[in-house]
């Protein structure tokens, strides 16, 4: 065999090597857990297949976040980080219609939400959205029909809606402390992934725990698995003789978390 049917060889070898591994990583199957710079390009076709929005900015928050950005970076990009709430109105926050909104918030809950969207261009593609951010997770008053109805009410009240049959926003209502009130403390988007392949779950939860925390997904069969493994976290505590969180979709209560 000649030297350059042995390169041949070789360089043919390696090609087809390339391509294996590069079909295998397409064709790998998500699973839960954070987004990183490895499953981000995974996870946003499938938010663009779901009809989700800003979904190039999600990505650069995704990258930035999972980079661990110095304070200097931070400086120069403008992000420092994003909330459950601004991802969802980032993503949602086009599909999400309404007939009215509070004009002013002067609650305390979201006071760290509001001054990233008022103060840091970074965050400016949800500044049009502030007064319906503010009116879907900020304090609202308990119904007096129970505090399980009170986002029901709120929704229903402004003629919130979410106009999408592939996504729903998850809601988990807590009572406030030391105040007659409650607040979305935590929210996220489900994504129905029945016809898309690549995810090997009926349905993909897409959220952000806290600032400081990765953005993550969730793969779940169906709404009370989800119920079920939200109950399971032990950040979500509430006082003494304070209704258990209500969990929504789209301002339908589908469960509460168990203790």
């Amino acid at each position: 065999m000649s030297r350059k049917t042995i390169v041949l060889s070789l360089f043919m070898v390696l090609m087809i090597t390339a391509l294996v591994a590069c079909n295998s990583e397409k064709g790998k199957l998500l699973e839960s857990g954070d987004i990183t710079k490895e499953n981000i390009s995974q996870v946003c076709e499938i938010l663009n297949e779901a009809g989700l929005s800003n979904v190039d900015v999600f990505e650069k928050w995704v990258k930035e976040s999972a980079s661990g950005a110095s304070e200097k970076a931070s400086e120069v990009s403008g992000f420092n980080d994003a909330d459950c709430r601004m991802t969802v109105m980032l993503l949602a926050g086009d599909q999400i219609k309404f007939d009215s909104v509070e004009e002013d918030y002067g609650g305390t809950y979201l006071m760290f939400d509001v001054d990233a969207i008022e103060n840091n261009d970074e965050y400016s593609v949800l500044k049009d959205k502030k007064q319906l951010f503010t009116t879907m997770f900020g304090e609202m008053a308990i119904s007096k029909n129970g505090f399980a109805e009170t986002l029901h009410e709120n929704w229903s009240k402004h003629g919130i809606k979410m106009e999408s049959d592939k996504c729903s926003v998850i809601s988990i209502l807590f009572k406030a402390y030391e105040e007659d009130a409650a607040f979305v403390g935590h929210t996220g988007i489900l994504i129905d992934c029945r016809d898309i392949k690549s995810v090997d779950s009926d349905y993909l939860f897409v959220e952000k725990i806290a600032f400081g925390d990765p953005f993550k997904i969730i793969l779940v069969k169906d709404e009370s698995e989800l119920v079920k493994m939200l109950s399971e976290r032990s950040d979500y505590t509430t006082e003494e003789g304070d209704p258990a969180p209500v969990v929504y979709k789209n301002g339908e209560i589908i469960g509460e978390l168990k203790r």
